[in-house]
């Protein structure tokens, strides 16, 4: 199970790393751009991790956000 915001973020972080191997076969003249792809992707991977660990909560939970409503 996964929400939306999961599958655009695996997306792009999929699209970002492709783009990375691509400039990766020419490094000198895209240096500038290998590296702010890398923080992208790295921010790409934290914030889905950091998503998924605070969602997991719920979605273990036995009833999940029912007791936030009362």
């Amino acid at each position: 199970m996964s929400s939306e915001y999961e599958q655009n973020v695996g997306q792009l972080l999929a699209e970002k790393k492709a783009e990375l191997e691509e400039l990766a076969k020419n490094p000198k003249e895209n240096a500038v751009k290998i590296s702010q792809l890398t923080l992208e992707i790295d921010s790409l991977e934290a914030m889905y991790e950091n998503y998924n660990l605070g969602l997991n909560v719920f979605r273990r939970a036995q009833g999940g956000r029912a007791g936030l409503r009362e």
